[in-house]
């Protein structure tokens, strides 16, 4: 059997379409044993921020700001989604806890299936702790003044260092087991610098909530490459428009019922008398064939594709032949 290919199609006009899509070939496993049957995830918000970020006086810095707790949950539902191998269901604020850096109770199974109905499987945030201390330098730089001359310059460095402390757990929604717990932790810092102190503090003040969320992010995916498989996939693009069978098959295929789109497929070749667009029909035949594995059959739409058109050429290299 020859190899499949992922290939660029190269277009022989301006006006061709195509859709890229996908189907799944395999699963990467996660560290957590997710149940064999688990596929969709409510994400659940439990941490209560005591007190609120205050940006109108820089010196009054919440050691527990919302931006790192938003930061982990939208984090997690993007890594989630890139993974392509469970299901988002809603995101819920519900049984909180004041942020204290220790888990709060777990859910019971009647809280689960309170907030969860639906769900195979909730993963939550639960815990969240974060201390800030600043340290300030003074640096004395050279700076050129041209003609090998130079002058010292009072530099004021400052270095915000943080230290994070985030913590969730995975519930089964059937069982109400608690399948995971898990802390993440970090001492994190950054830096500012200027020729005036006030300024570096307030250049430090000023990133702060953007170096949270940036912390809070990378926690939230690792936590998802944690508990969340990761669907194994080959792209690929088909033809998208040229007829309503191209157009109508092509959304069946986007949302995966490739049965449908192969009828529709197969019913354009019977009406359809261009060459060009015949040619697309029969591309897109080709690729589903080598979605099913079977080669010999998609070779064979490749070759009718080619005598019909330069486009075909381009579906025999897209498929190996």
């Amino acid at each position: 059997m020859k190899k499949y290919l992922i290939l660029s199609l190269v277009f022989i006009s301006a006006c061709v379409s195509t859709q890229q899509i996908s189907w799944k070939t395999g699963v990467s496993e996660a560290i957590i044993k997710l149940p064999d049957d688990a596929q969709t995830v409510t994400v659940l918000d439990r941490v209560q921020i005591q007190y609120p970020y205050n940006n109108t006086d820089s010196k009054v810095l919440n050691p527990n700001v919302f931006d790192i707790q938003y930061g982990a949950l939208n984090g997690f539902r993007s890594s989630i989604r890139s993974k392509a191998y469970l299901t988002l269901q809603t995101s819920i604020q519900k049984f909180k806890h004041v942020a204290n850096g220790e888990f709060p109770s777990a859910l019971n199974m009647t809280e689960l299936t309170q907030l969860a109905s639906g769900s195979d499987i909730v993963v939550s945030l639960e815990m969240l702790d974060q201390k800030i201390t600043d340290s300030y330098n003074l640096e004395i730089r050279r700076e050129s003044l041209g003609n090998n001359t130079y002058r010292e310059v009072d530099y004021y460095v400052g270095k915000r260092n943080i230290t994070l402390k985030l913590g969730w757990r995975l519930y089964d929604c059937k069982t109400g087991e608690k399948l995971d717990e898990w802390v993440q932790e970090e001492n994190y810092f950054y830096e500012a610098e200027s020729r005036e102190p006030s300024r570096t503090s307030g250049i430090l003040d000023a990133n702060y909530r953007t170096e949270l969320t940036k912390i809070g992010n990378r926690h939230g995916a690792n936590y998802a490459s944690r508990v969340s498989p990761t669907a194994q996939l080959i792209f690929t693009n088909i033809y998208a428009n040229g007829n309503d069978y191209l157009v109508r098959g092509a959304s069946l295929a986007r949302i995966n019922n490739w049965d449908d789109a192969e009828r529709l497929w197969i019913r354009g070749t019977q009406i359809e008398n261009k060459p060009k667009k015949l040619a697309m029909l029969f591309h897109n035949l080709a690729i589903n064939e080598v979605r099913k594995g079977d080669q010999k059959q998609a070779e064979e739409y490749a070759e009718r594709a080619a005598k019909l058109h330069p486009l075909g050429v381009n579906t025999q290299n897209e498929i190996g032949k």
